[in-house]
């Protein structure tokens, strides 16, 4: 699994606004949430390097944050899979629901 960050302009600052986590085919289990740690600094990630990976947008409410003080961000994969009845190459996380659910003032 690989976690990378798609950077852009934004309110006249380079910044991530997406979280984007590529994984090979049949690594996931949705059966269960996937928890991941962020890493730091984020990996940029350019357009074209989405390549043709089938990818999907984890909603909000997709996101949990583990109990602990570990940081570690949850991804509900039953819930994605049973929106969409498939499974995907790709997560595309939104940078500010990352940081609304692990509570981060600034990541980046």
């Amino acid at each position: 699994m690989r976690i990378r960050a798609f950077c852009d302009f934004y309110n006249e600052a380079y910044r991530p606004l997406q979280l984007v986590i590529r994984s090979e085919p049949g690594e996931l289990d949705w059966s269960k949430t996937l928890y991941i740690s962020l890493p730091s600094p984020l990996e940029p990630l350019e357009a074209e390097d989405f390549g043709d990976e089938r990818g999907v947008s984890v909603l909000l409410e997709d996101l949990v944050n583990q109990a602990d003080e570990s940081r570690r961000l949850g991804i509900l994969l039953p819930q994605i899979y049973a929106r969409h009845g498939e499974e995907f190459e790709l997560l595309i996380v939104q940078m500010d629901d990352v940081e609304e659910i692990l509570q981060l003032d600034r990541y980046y």
